[in-house]
């Protein structure tokens, strides 16, 4: 055979050569196979693209779904799967086999994982984007060998530990996106690392450090940046020197927003290209920088709220700003006579002067006007109608005066309507009614009259609603309406918060309130409202009230779930169909149940009678020998005394004369908290910190089981109404025979009826004087290491709880004004906010107010063991409680920077139909002297909630890392229905509910600790260990432990 012709060879071997990469070399496609195997697809539509080749020299397969390759090459230079609702444990190692990808995107999706270092080896990636999903771990620093890498997006992840070193090294990097993640570093080192950079965005993590750094550290960065967002950190100092401030040439946005820095700001002259600026919630003070409001410049947005600026406010004369907030500031001087081209203004909060009439000069652009808790007069005046455009219109709180204005009803794009707290009469206008873009109008705490202008469409007199209201919410309440309830109220069918409540209303309440079906919030309470209640079926119904009227006939079934003081005082022709609410609060027979609900309450009261004296003297037992920690709240005796808050907390009393009985919570007393002997430790470590038992390890002198008799308070009312209907008194026969206290002698003060320090508001809810405080009655809730709770009514009808601050515990009043005003800026649904705070001239006059919220503890739910009262929680509650407390706790550390200090169950108030979680007695230590925190910790050590590390901490204090582990803990709870200091006996001997959990589960019988109530189904023991496994590693050690933004990302993803 003949030998073919070289030259024919040589041909052959250069067509070879010169095939594409993914004919010659088919690593692509075997790399994304590889990858597709972790990656779950619930239609199947996306990735059944990814199918293998049907012959060996298939070129790159840009026919699957993502894949972009290159057309001359063929090699796959783009991988992108964003957004296709896609999940799975990536793997990140075979895409390392890509080598020719240059852009990497995976936003958007479910997927979870580690990052490998070997990503770095990766050099050919330009873009790389993973945001908005649930990678975990530390960036790998090896990621900075991607030295042409311009784009890196890995926000909204639980990426955790240090930023990646040598972020010098990545030159051609313009865009760094790492926003809500769990990464920390010292914010000045990392700033200085950048080079080329032009947007920035590192909000939502945890950096700390200044950014007021060496000017020359900044030099790279402040040439090309023009994004900065380093908001929602915890970083401190001052702002940017003045020198640092003229490097930044290009910057175009700058938020710095909810961080600690403080200070007086430099001149900004020099940002001649600055559009947005977002200082609010730090701690900065002195003048507004004045050049920001001017023409020269040419910003869009400033938001300076929630800080210290003082001094007044300029003419705002600039043509470009749209958004101005100033709000929650100690601004003075009159409002400015030109607001520019602003479309959103926020000056509320502040101490602005004047009348409205410098309005007129304000433009016709406004949509948003909120000058609310200002010290301004007058009336509104009715030549303003120049507001074509205005939406939001909030004047609460601002001392206006006179009758409503015509005006108001005649702006066309009107949405939000806010005078609450003011000193308006006259009636109120028909037109607001008939307003097709109203959504929610709040004319609270005035003095209008006349009736409720919604009248009947047969009525020839009235205003016939068009289409009728589109009104979400509608306040009227504490005003002197009268007349009847318009049946036509039930056409208003958007409702979703409707109070009329502490008016003169009258009448039989309309059946069309049925027809409400979106209605969440009513109350009626404090009127003259007569007749039957109707059956009201809105399951959206979360809040109801209709006491202190004089309604009569049985209450229907479906508002049975709703608490006694939802119906009483007052109504003492309404009874209940089987004698008693069923929902949370005091479930006392009402006023006209009848005998036989009389008798059976009677019975109930005896045995409760003998239970709870088996438990107080099983605590006082207990108290002698089973604490080992000191529990230094409960040493002295509490005294009963007269509960109004002016006389009755200081109040002299004559010698001998009677206390008045105090009223507390017999949930407390009837509480059965476990069934073991570890349980009852635990129940008696409460029984210290309410003053019911007292610490082992005080003096002889000081021991004893103090009195407290638990009947209710009669509550003082403000009206007739109220005053006719007594609550009734249960069984009194509660106590045993007391042992001996040491009594407290009572504090005296010069003014017995008044409190005469500060109150200090923090919002402008709820406005009342200090006076109106001291005439309140109120009622003990219970007694903690940080002092005694009460819940106060107040005339207007309001309902607050005032948490009085132990003798000794708060730090200095300087220090004192300072934190109360951090810690009360929180504001979240599953927190319950402070209102205000009190510094009184004695040293007992210090306390915390708050709105007082209707339900119980979890603790209560995990423990009592009464199930009539509460249902034991399904798995699905369980779940939601703990994803509430989470969020709640990713709230205080990321965006307060502040440690909650004192988790565990009586800490957590399960409100609403739905239980939702609302935790309480946050911050507290960071109103407290060294000493106070201490005892804090102590207690919490005492009952299994304080983290290891505190143990041996020489002075310990609160952190985010402590939070989690005691979070994990009452997770465990939840989980076992175990309380945390139980003593649980097993093969390796007696060990406390964390010890034994973890002993459980490295057997392999993590089963064996759930609560029995849940386990059963299949479904429920996946989510259970899912929740299992969450709680263990929350308890881990310090240095392992996940922070609060990994546990909330962990709990949402978990399905039921």
């Amino acid at each position: 055979m003949d030998q073919p012709p070289l030259h024919f060879l040589f041909l052959l071997f250069l067509s070879v050569s010169l095939l594409p990469p993914s004919i010659s070399d088919s690593n692509d496609i075997q790399s994304l196979l590889e990858f597709k195997k972790a990656i779950v697809d619930p239609t199947g539509t996306v990735l059944s693209s990814w199918a293998p080749p049907a012959n060996s020299i298939q070129s790159c397969p840009s026919n699957w779904v993502g894949i972009t390759c290159d057309a001359a090459s063929g090699a796959v230079i783009g991988l992108n799967l964003s957004n296709l609702n896609l999940s799975g444990e990536l793997k990140f190692s075979p895409l390392i086999g890509l080598h020719y990808i240059q852009t990497l995107s995976l936003a958007g999706n479910a997927f979870t994982g580690r990052l490998v270092p070997g990503l770095g080896s990766m050099t050919t990636l330009k873009s790389i984007d993973l945001s908005g999903n649930q990678f975990y771990g530390p960036v790998p620093d090896r990621i900075t060998d991607l030295s042409g890498l311009e784009y890196l997006n890995l926000s909204g992840n639980n990426f955790t530990q240090g930023y990646p070193a040598s972020l010098y090294k990545l030159q051609n990097l313009r865009h760094l996106d790492l926003r809500s993640n769990g990464i920390w570093g010292d914010i000045g080192e990392l700033l200085s690392q950048l080079r080329n950079i032009e947007h920035v965005d590192l909000s939502g993590n945890s950096f700390t450090g200044a950014i007021s750094v060496d000017p020359s550290n900044l030099t790279s960065l402040g040439n090309t940046v023009k994004y900065l967002n380093l908001s929602y950190n915890r970083i401190q100092g001052n702002f940017f020197s003045r020198e640092s401030v003229g490097m930044f040439k290009n910057l175009e946005q700058l938020d710095l927003g909810y961080n600690a820095l403080t200070g007086e700001l430099p001149s900004l002259a020099s940002w001649f290209n600055l559009r947005v600026l977002r200082l609010g919630s730090n701690q900065f003070f002195g003048l507004l920088p004045q050049e920001i409001f001017q023409s020269s410049f040419h910003l869009i947005e400033i938001d300076l709220s929630r800080n210290g600026f003082t001094g007044s406010l300029p003419n705002i004369i600039s043509t470009t700003l749209k958004n101005l907030n100033l709000s929650s500031n100690s601004l003075s001087g009159t409002l400015p006579a030109s607001i520019g081209s602003c479309v959103y203004l926020d000056l509320s909060n502040n101490q602005l002067t004047g009348d409205l009439t410098v309005l007129q000069n304000w433009g016709e652009n406004l949509e948003t006007i909120d000058l609310s808790s200002n010290a301004l007069s007058g009336t509104y005046p009715e030549s303003l109608s120049n507001f074509k455009n205005i939406a939001t219109l909030k004047l609460s709180n601002t001392s206006l005066t006179g009758l409503l204005p015509s005006v108001l009803g005649t702006y066309p794009k009107l949405s939000v309507l806010d005078l609450s707290l003011n000193k308006l009469t006259g009636p109120i206008l028909p037109s607001l009614f008939s307003s097709l873009t109203l959504t929610s109008l709040n004319l609270s705490r005035n003095g209008f009259n006349g009736s409720i202008p919604i009248q009947s469409s047969h009525s020839t007199e009235s205003l016939v609603l068009s289409s009728y209201s589109h009104l979400e919410i509608l306040d009227l309440s504490s005003n002197i309406l009268t007349g009847n309830l318009p049946p036509d109220i039930g056409n208003i069918q958007g409702l979703r918060i409707l109070n009329l409540g502490r008016n003169n209303l009258s009448g039989m309440l309309p059946p069309e309130l049925a027809k409400l079906t979106l209605l969440e919030f009513l109350d009626l309470s404090g009127n003259r409202f007569t007749g039957p209640i109707p059956d009201l079926q809105q399951k959206a119904l979360t809040y109801f009230n209709v006491s202190s009227n004089d309604l009569s006939g049985t209450v229907p079934r479906t508002l049975e779930r709703f608490p006694y003081s939802s119906f009483f005082p007052g109504n003492p022709k309404l009874v209940f169909p089987d004698g008693v609410p069923t929902g949370n609060g005091n479930n006392l027979v009402g006023p006209g149940s009848g005998s036989r609900h009389m008798k059976s309450a009677v019975r109930v009261a005896l045995i409760i009678g003998c239970v709870g004296s088996l438990i107080l003297l099983i605590f006082a037992g207990i108290a002698l020998y089973m604490i080992r920690s000191q529990e230094l709240c409960g040493r002295h005796g509490f005294k009963s005394r007269d509960l109004k808050f002016g006389r009755s907390i200081f109040g002299s009393r004559s010698e001998g004369s009677v206390p008045a009985p105090i009223s507390f919570s017999n949930d407390r007393l009837l509480t059965s908290h476990s069934r073991t002997m570890s349980a009852q430790k635990e129940l008696l470590a409460d029984a210290i910190e309410f003053g019911y038992a007292a610490d082992p390890n005080s003096t002889p002198k000081e021991m004893g089981l103090q009195r407290s008799t638990p009947d209710m308070v009669e509550l003082s009312s403000p009206n007739p109404v109220q005053a006719s209907n007594q609550v009734q008194k249960p069984n009194r026969n509660l106590d045993p025979e007391p042992y001996p206290f040491e009594q407290v002698p009572e504090q005296q003060v010069d003014q017995t009826d008044r409190l005469v320090g500060d109150l200090t508001f923090l919002d402008s809810s709820v406005i009342f004087t200090a006076e109106e405080l001291s005439r309140a009655p109120a009622e003990v809730l219970g007694r903690s290491s940080h002092g005694t709770t009460y819940k106060a009514t107040l005339e207007n009808g309001h309902v607050m709880t005032v948490k009085w601050l132990r003798v000794g515990l708060v730090k200095n009043k300087k220090e004192f004004l300072k934190e109360a005003k951090r810690v009360g800026s929180v504001r979240h649904p599953n927190v319950v906010s402070w209102r205000g705070f009190y510094w009184g001239p004695k040293e007992q006059e210090r306390f915390i107010i708050s709105d007082y919220l209707m339900g119980d503890s979890l603790s209560l739910y995990l423990y009592e063991s009464t199930p009539r009262r509460y249902s034991r929680l399904s798995v699905l509650q369980r779940l939601r409680i703990s994803i509430d407390l989470a969020r709640a706790l990713l709230y205080l550390h990321q965006e307060k920077n502040l440690p909650h200090g004192n988790i565990k169950p009586t800490n957590v108030l399960l409100t609403g139909p739905d239980l939702t979680a609302k935790l309480t007695d946050f911050g507290l230590h960071r109103l407290m002297t060294p000493t106070g925190i201490t005892e804090q910790i102590l207690q919490l050590g005492a009952v299994g909630y304080r983290a290891p590390e505190l143990a041996d901490a020489p002075k310990p204090v609160p952190s985010f890392k402590a939070d989690v582990y005691a979070f994990g803990v009452v997770v465990m709870e939840m989980l076992t229905r175990k309380s945390a200091g139980e003593i649980i006996s097993g093969q390796v001997g007696a060990v406390d509910l964390t010890d034994w959990v973890q002993l459980c589960s490295r057997e392999g019988r993590g089963p064996d600790c759930f609560d029995r109530d849940i386990t059963g189904l299949e479904e429920n023991s996946r989510v259970l260990d899912e929740l299992l496994q969450i709680s263990l590693r929350c308890i881990s050690p310090v240095n392992e432990r996940p922070d609060m933004k990994v546990v909330v990302d962990e709990l949402c993803s978990i399905t039921i």
